[in-house]
């Protein structure tokens, strides 16, 4: 556990009930990329748990779309920065 009272990387900002209606979405699709890649069952929840906020900065930027998918001509920085202000919010 961190100082915040949530496991160490969680931040607290992904709690907010004004952001977390997109985590389920999010998860949905971290999971979607991980079956698409042929990732072990196993391994599954762990990365999702990982990398969900990357998957809702990306979904937020719109470049990517729900299914998990690049969207065509879209620039990936969008959602890089997306990812990194996500981060960056204060706790």
């Amino acid at each position: 556990m961190s100082g915040n009272g949530l496991p160490a990387g969680i931040n607290p900002a992904d709690n907010d009930p004004k952001t977390s209606n997109i985590e389920p979405l999010a998860r949905e699709m971290a999971e979607r990329i991980c079956r698409r890649s042929g990732m072990a069952d196993a391994d599954i929840p762990r990365w999702v748990d990982l990398h969900w906020p990357c998957a809702a900065a990306m979904l937020e930027a719109g470049v990517m779309d729900e299914g998990g998918d690049w969207v065509a001509d879209k620039d990936v920085r969008l959602g890089m920065e997306a990812y990194r202000e996500r981060l960056l919010r204060p706790k």
